[in-house]
């Protein structure tokens, strides 16, 4: 994670064209950098005023949570009007990620109840989510075809969906697999693609295939 003096020097060079700064931080329950960005104000050379947000969540369904956080900044919002924006986006996001093995997570420390999936010998596909900030099981498929299937159901689920990504660890081919079938729901050229960063992917081995929406069940 970024260190203490990384956070106060971008806090710095920030405050020269702003006093008010929103940084939204991945889960602090998967992370220390929501600690370190909030201590970090601290260390700062400039006055300005500084407010961190855990959002509980990572890859793009926090993504999706700054993003709009910076389209209601950029409307015109005040601080504190894009923070209310923030805190009634983040339960309005949520991810589903499909896995060919849980063994990275548990060797990062982030498994989570996801622990559960690690005692069974079949050969599975386990499904995994977020719930408050902590990886939780979210279900397992006989097959990749079948968990892929089972993504494509999450955003089935969905009565409206406002934005919507898929991100993939060296796994391509599935990815646009589901985009395309995605595209019956959602049109094709507003999915946001990505690759996973490399942080991500140390976590998750190759094979992650993600699903994140911003929307109403």
């Amino acid at each position: 994670m970024p260190s203490p003096g990384t956070f106060a020097e971008a806090y710095d060079k920030l405050a020269e064209a702003t006093d008010k700064i929103l940084a939204i931080i991945v889960s602090a329950k998967l992370s220390g950098t929501y600690e370190v960005a909030l201590q970090s104000v601290g260390l700062m050379k400039r006055t300005c005023r500084v407010e961190v947000v855990d959002s509980q969540w990572a890859v793009m369904a926090e993504g999706f949570i700054v993003i709009k956080a910076a389209r209601a900044a950029q409307a015109g919002a005040g601080l504190d009007e894009v923070i209310d924006v923030t805190q009634k986006t983040i339960p309005r996001v949520d991810f589903l990620a499909a896995f060919d093995t849980l063994e990275y997570l548990r060797r990062g420390g982030r498994i989570g109840k996801a622990g559960a999936f690690l005692g069974s010998m079949l050969k599975i596909n386990p499904l995994i989510t977020l719930k408050s900030g902590v990886v939780e099981p979210a279900g397992r498929a006989r097959s990749r075809s079948k968990a892929i299937e089972r993504l494509y159901d999450f955003a089935m689920s969905y009565s409206r969906v406002e934005e919507m990504a898929v991100e993939d660890a060296a796994c391509p081919e599935d990815a646009e697999m589901l985009v395309e079938r995605l595209s019956s729901k959602f049109p094709r050229e507003r999915i946001y693609r990505s690759r996973t960063t490399p942080v991500i992917g140390t976590h998750t081995g190759p094979g992650l295939l993600l699903l994140a929406i911003l929307g109403d069940k």
